[in-house]
């Protein structure tokens, strides 16, 4: 293989489950990961030459992951990052000290990959590798190569069957719970809880993010089950650093000021920290606070970093289509909430930052997922305007039509859309002066709306 469409077509002939989530059994047959350890142990088990953090979770798991690796790397560490899905590229699944990986590393790992499975792996057991198999396995060996210093690894789908649950973490995170996959994963947060705590390791510290009131009451039980199992000490995010308080930095949407927030906590020996965030909403304090109390719990635990250049470093933390502006006139709002909790985090930060604007929803949402759920949330803010549905471009899209039937019973004015394109141009079109356009419901919307506002 000689280029970047070289390597996509050839995991084209592989399975590829994001595509299929909505159609899959969550069981050790379709997710087999002790298939996987023998397949990375023939690839040498790079995994198990880094320092690594496992994070888990079902929301706000790769927002923590990026506050790490700006903060790490700002503290003088050669960090690696690996995450899903892309929003444009595969390429940005794989960051080196905050640049995503160039095509020639790209390709080359790959055609490393390949020469392993086609060597190693006898041809029944090869054909059942998955993408996201191949991709992870890459990214052991990127990083092993690249000798970063610390990668923090995002799981995919759930934790406890997901390729990346082969690492040995130094440090296991799971962030805020709640009803997701819920045709996988299982319909409670106790279910859930114990999929995601699939990741917990043996005396291996875990730090567990603020939960609400119902997570906590279904899920705390769960984890402090695993955790007292393995012996791993359990860190609870608001119990190890106090959130003081917050402060908006920058609102002018039409032209200049990106909105952002500074932040800030109590740590354990009782000082006050002062952050700095471009990342907008209280979620993305709670999950600053979750990054927080991981940089002290790795202090403690022996890694050695610049721990006021971390702190320093969460200003540039970069995590695109998470209520993301894009556009000043009318303005457009990008964000990739694609379940009740994300909806709500979304909901909530538009009515704290933008309380006088009318809402123009753009909504597309994946098969399988929570529609009424997720809609319940948005119905709940009374500046809500008119929703407009379109089929976001994937296999895995539900119909517009189909989805503006569901809402229409609870908000009367639904309309959809042909395209996300569509969608968008009415939207701007017929924007008003008080108007915000917020396209939502999937991460997989993001790049077709970046594309077309020319923003790549």
């Amino acid at each position: 293989m000689k280029t970047y469409n070289d390597v996509v077509q050839f995991l084209e002939g592989f399975i590829n489950y994001e595509r299929h989530l909505d159609s899959l059994a969550y069981d050790p047959k379709t997710f087999n990961l002790e298939s996987f350890r023998s397949f990375v142990g023939e690839c040498g088990n790079p995994q198990d030459r880094i320092t690594s953090i496992h994070i888990a979770g079902t929301k706000g798991k790769g927002s923590v992951a990026a506050m790490l690796e700006s903060a790490l790397k700002g503290g003088g560490l050669r960090t690696g990052l690996y995450t899903s899905p892309h929003l444009t590229t595969y390429l940005e699944r794989f960051r080196l000290t905050g640049c995503n990986i160039s095509e020639e590393k790209f390709v080359s790992c790959m055609n490393l990959l390949r020469c392993c499975l086609e060597e190693s792996i006898p041809q029944p057991t090869r054909r059942y590798r998955t993408v996201f198999e191949l991709l992870t396995t890459l990214a052991f060996l990127y990083f092993r190569d690249e000798k970063v210093d610390i990668a923090i690894f995002e799981t995919g789908l759930g934790g406890r069957l997901d390729a990346t649950n082969v690492v040995r973490p130094i440090l296991s995170i799971i962030t805020s719970l709640g009803k997701d996959h819920t045709n996988l994963l299982g319909t409670t947060i106790s279910d859930i809880a114990r999929e995601k705590g699939g990741i917990i390791k043996e005396e291996t510290p875990v730090i567990l993010s603020l939960q609400g009131s119902e997570a906590a009451a279904e899920a705390l039980p769960v984890i402090h089950a695993i955790c007292a199992e393995k012996h791993a000490p359990l860190i609870r995010a608001e119990e190890r650093v106090r959130f003081i308080r917050g402060e908006h930095v920058g609102q002018d949407m039409r032209g200049g000021v990106a909105p952002c927030q500074r932040l800030y906590y109590a740590m354990p020996d009782g000082k006050e920290l002062e952050i700095k965030i471009p990342l907008i909403g209280h979620h993305q304090a709670e999950n600053a606070r979750t990054a927080l109390a991981a940089l002290d719990v790795l202090r403690e635990r022996g890694l050695c970093f610049n721990f006021g250049g971390a702190v320093e470093s969460f200003s540039a933390v970069h995590w695109p289509g998470r209520i993301e502006i894009v556009r000043g006139d009318p303005p457009i709002i990008l964000d990739g909430a694609h379940c009740p909790l994300s909806a709500a985090a979304l909901r909530e930060t538009l009515g704290e930052w933008y309380p006088d604007r009318r809402r123009v929803l753009l909504l597309g949402i994946l098969k399988g997922k929570d529609v009424p759920g997720i809609f319940k949330e948005f119905a709940r803010d009374p500046l809500l305007a008119k929703v407009i549905t379109f089929t976001p471009p994937t296999p895995r899209g539900l119909g517009a039509e189909s989805l503006a039937e569901m809402l229409k019973p609870a908000f009367s004015d639904v309309v959809h859309a042909s395209s996300i394109e569509n969608a968008i141009q009415i939207a701007i079109e017929n924007g008003q002066g008080d108007t915000l356009v917020v396209v939502t419901g999937s991460l997989y919307n993001i790049a077709p709306a970046k594309k077309f506002l020319g923003l790549t």
